[in-house]
């Protein structure tokens, strides 16, 4: 990595000791902020399993284009580097690890659409505690994480993540990839509760992204891809039918949260 690039992220970290303090315009109430590193595994799976995971009046709405083109679940792998509360101090033991699972769906009688977090996978042990989203689950989650590179060049990268239930049920995720420079962009989101689906929090985020692989695409930067699960409440979703859509690395992810 060039020592520029270096200097940016080290500026864009330190800026978040600041940005906690800063309020917003409206009835927004600022919750916190974190800086990750995140892989997104996009896929494409069984339409009827994953409507059961949505609450009422919402369906399964796949990405209608773009590099993740049909994808209807989506797998986000975050080492949370730096967790802060609105006063800029470490929150939730400072730094962890955990799974999200996210669909996209559209309200069947508005035409809205959103984001929704249907399963977090943490190891807090007051679970409770951090599941604002009220559907995470307590597991133990271990990441191995291997750069290579020189001079100039993006190198190379690997990663194992390993998901471990209560019940002895494993997600495991394997992949070797060549690495290119990322996208930077500025971002908004606004994802919802499969539980309580009028509950939402915002999210300003900057990030950098690598995209790995695109089916629609025709990208593939990736080598030894392997996913396999075996937990139980997630079996019928990974029947042996799902698909993979992309993947991309996120080597930063800055974002500020916030409550409506």
């Amino acid at each position: 990595m060039k020592k520029g690039s270096v200097a940016l992220i080290f500026a864009v970290v330190a800026m978040i000791g600041v940005l906690p303090m800063v309020t917003q315009a409206g009835a927004e109430t600022l919750i916190g902020s974190n800086v990750d590193y995140r892989i997104t595994i996009a896929l494409s799976v069984g339409k009827a399993e994953l409507q059961s995971w949505l609450p009422a009046n919402w369906q399964v709405d796949p990405s209608p284009g773009g590099a993740f083109k049909d994808a209807n679940l989506f797998l986000l792998f975050t080492d949370r580097l730096l967790d802060q509360d609105p006063q800029g101090k470490p929150a939730a033991g400072g730094t962890f690890r955990f799974l999200a699972l996210v669909a996209p769906a559209k309200h069947s009688q508005t035409g809205d659409k959103a984001l929704f977090v249907i399963r977090i996978y943490a190891p807090h042990e007051d679970i409770n505690l951090y599941n604002p989203y009220k559907n995470s689950v307590r597991a133990t989650v271990r990441r191995e994480h291997f750069l290579k590179a020189s001079d100039f060049e993006a190198g190379t990268g690997s990663d194992l993540w390993e998901v471990h239930d209560k019940d002895g049920g494993i997600l495991q995720f394997q992949i070797d990839y060549q690495r290119a420079i990322p996208s930077r962009a500025n971002s908004e989101l606004k994802p919802r509760s499969a539980v309580e689906p009028d509950f939402f929090r915002i999210y300003r985020i900057d990030e950098g992204a690598d995209l790995l692989k695109s089916i629609p695409a025709g990208i593939d930067r990736t080598q030894n891809y392997r996913l396999r699960v075996t937990v139980m409440e997630l079996s019928k979703l990974f029947d042996g039918t799902e698909r993979l859509v992309g993947i991309v690395v996120n080597p930063w992810y800055v974002r500020q949260l916030f409550l409506p």
